[in-house]
């Protein structure tokens, strides 16, 4: 996929300025990308996940999520930059959402 089509798909998701952008149509949207992006086929049935992974912190999961990103072609990297900074982004947003209602609705029953 193209910069452009990127952009373009974007827009037609969530609106010019991104209005229509929530934590659930993020994550719905990541998910389609990761697939249609990245390759793969969204699991018809759940299935375990497998994870081959030996990094031993945080800090080295993405150590190597960014070094792994340096060897992509610049398109496809700006892409998925973009798409990992959106998602942290909303997760953030759905935690101080969360913050927000728990409170207000501390010692209603």
């Amino acid at each position: 996929m193209k910069v452009h089509e990127f952009r373009e798909r974007v827009r037609t998701e969530f609106g010019p300025r991104l209005e229509r952008a929530t934590p659930a149509s993020v994550r719905d949207f990541l998910v389609q990308m990761q697939t249609e992006v990245f390759g793969g086929e969204p699991a018809r049935e759940p299935r375990p996940v497998v994870m081959n992974e030996s990094a031993r912190s945080y800090d080295e999961v993405f150590s190597d999520f960014f070094n792994r990103v340096l060897e992509l072609p610049a398109e496809q990297a700006v892409i998925l930059l973009w798409l990992l900074a959106f998602e942290l982004h909303f997760a953030r947003v759905e935690e101080q959402t969360t913050e927000a209602f728990s409170r207000l609705l501390r010692g209603v029953e």
